[in-house]
């Protein structure tokens, strides 16, 4: 869906290029290098488009307002609004060009946009309009922090109090989680991802009549607030695919998506993003994901599935000097394990242990 990008002066980054996104897109890096900033701007962008289109319907939308309000209200900037997503280094203007194409929906078009450190919730420099993507299309965003549990709060934060503090990425989110699923409504290419996720704790989540969700295991309904966080997180991805607001021709972000899992389910869910992947591409479907991750494990299985299924897997490894703008290099894990500080850090310990065994 989204084939390539360019950024000049977008936060730490001088410049930021890629012009082939694969299918799967991982991001490894250490704390402050960007890896959030990333997903939220494609997100956010990508997310305009989806508004856009549905809007453009039915009324006159103007294109750069959208794209303003959403970038907002994804980064939720201090009182300078926009002007803080821009390079503090260069002092230059901030510049986005992305690249859309889904061959299965035959859209393909391209965003443009630039503003400087001086703009607060405007931008001037956009196109007027862009292409309409299909009514199937759909942009989801799942952040590390689960909603299930706090999923009324933030609508009353948001929807009724207009405060910030979780930002659309969240909202967005719930927004989708509370769509009713139907019986048997599950996208055909999705139900045996779906079993799977269920199976990996014997239950599953639902929703019930006033929003509320809750975890069934057998016979027995444990309330969501009394449900472990990794139960919530995977039921955040079956709640999705049986209401079908993830389905063939989605976009899917993933925040840190290993945050309260074991090892054991950590890679699982790997599997099962490469499995719901390998079926989407047996069905001609334009499924894409793009990720961040902190996990040696969750990075080591993409790595592994990758080459089993021969599935072209970008990482970009950022990494930033103190004082520098953030560099990074990219790879295919369908190829090679990249060195990387989540590796690195696991041979510190190793090499500290050794060093305590042989006391020295």
């Amino acid at each position: 869906m989204i084939k390539s990008i360019t950024l000049e002066n977008f936060m730490g980054y001088s410049k930021f290029e890629s012009k082939e996104f694969a299918s799967v897109n991982v991001i490894i890096g250490k704390n402050d290098t960007g890896k959030t900033a990333l997903l939220k701007l494609r997100y956010g962008a990508a997310k305009t488009v989806d508004i856009y289109s549905r809007r453009s319907q039915n009324s006159d939308v103007e294109l750069k307002k959208l794209l303003a309000e959403k970038l907002l209200d994804t980064f939720q900037p201090g009182k300078k609004g926009l002007g803080e997503l821009v390079s503090k280094i260069t002092k230059e203007k901030l510049s986005v060009d992305i690249e859309f194409k889904h061959a299965e929906l035959s859209y393909e078009d391209r965003l443009h946009f630039t503003f400087g450190d001086s703009t607060t919730n405007t931008i001037v420099d956009c196109q007027k309009s862009i292409k309409p993507i299909s009514e199937y299309f759909r942009c989801l965003f799942i952040p590390a922090k689960e909603v299930l549990t706090s999923l009324k709060a933030i609508r009353a934060t948001r929807d009724n109090l207009e405060m910030p503090g979780f930002d659309d990425t969240y909202l967005d989110l719930i927004r989708a989680l509370v769509i009713p699923a139907q019986r048997g409504n599950i996208t055909a290419e999705l139900k045996d991802v779906n079993k799977r996720l269920e199976d990996l704790f014997e239950g599953q989540i639902e929703q019930q009549s006033d929003e509320d969700f809750l975890f069934k295991k057998g016979n027995t309904e444990f309330p969501i607030q009394l449900t472990a966080e990794g139960v919530k997180k995977i039921g955040i991805l079956t709640t999705l695919i049986r209401n079908r607001q993830l389905n063939a021709n989605s976009l899917l972000f993933l925040d840190e998506p290993e945050t309260t899992l074991h090892p054991e389910a950590a890679r699982e869910l790997v599997e099962m993003l490469m499995l719901m992947l390998m079926l989407m591409l047996m069905a001609k479907s334009g499924i894409q994901i793009f990720l961040a991750t902190h996990n040696y494990f969750f990075l080591k299985q993409l790595h592994l599935s990758a080459r089993r299924d021969n599935v072209t897997t970008n990482c970009y490894s950022l990494s930033r000097e103190r004082g520098r703008t953030l560099e990074y290099s990219v790879y295919d894990l369908k190829s090679e394990f990249p060195e990387n500080p989540i590796s690195d850090e696991a041979i510190r310990m190793s090499d500290e242990e050794v060093k305590l065994d042989l006391a020295l």
